[in-house]
């Protein structure tokens, strides 16, 4: 079998209901491919490259789907260019079937579930300092902000 990634942009003003609406519509003309899909989800809003239908911003949409019928592909890929809610959209052919997405929130209850005892979590940031340094850095830094805007500048020239 192949595996196949689509991704495509929507309008990025598309309420939660609009876009579950599209979602919906996507699916129902691949299942006439015969394909499988595996990921279907709502990647991002970003900002485009360049403006498209006058939008500075679009929604990425991100379908993996194992694939049916190569001659309805070329009938969904035609379907996605005609279809006014779609703005922009690339298939690719995957080399290896992709893991299914499972979101952070989920994968946080799946760590939290196991018998293990759960530590207070410790902040850290990149640069590894723990929240309380983090903490004491960020005073130093606002102390030192304050020292320089009560000290006078020296006026020249007099």
């Amino acid at each position: 079998m192949r595996f196949y990634e689509t991704l495509y942009i929507v309008n990025p003003n598309f309420e939660n209901d609009k876009l579950t609406k599209c979602q919906k519509e996507i699916e129902t003309e691949l299942g006439k491919t015969k394909s499988k899909i595996i990921n279907h989800r709502i990647w991002n809003k970003k900002r485009l490259a360049y403006p498209i239908d006058k939008q500075k911003y679009g929604t990425y949409m991100l379908l993996h789907f194992e694939g049916g019928s190569l001659d309805k592909m070329t009938d969904f890929d035609t379907w996605m260019k005609l279809n006014n809610q779609i703005l922009r959209h690339m298939t690719t052919t995957l080399n290896s079937k992709p893991e299914v997405y499972v979101e952070e929130e989920q994968k946080e209850e799946i760590k939290n579930t196991d018998d293990s005892p759960v530590d207070s979590p410790t902040i850290e940031n990149d640069m590894g300092l723990s929240a309380e340094e983090l903490k004491e850095t960020k005073d130093e830094i606002i102390k030192e902000n304050d020292l320089e805007e009560q000290t006078p500048e020296k006026e020249e020239g007099k």
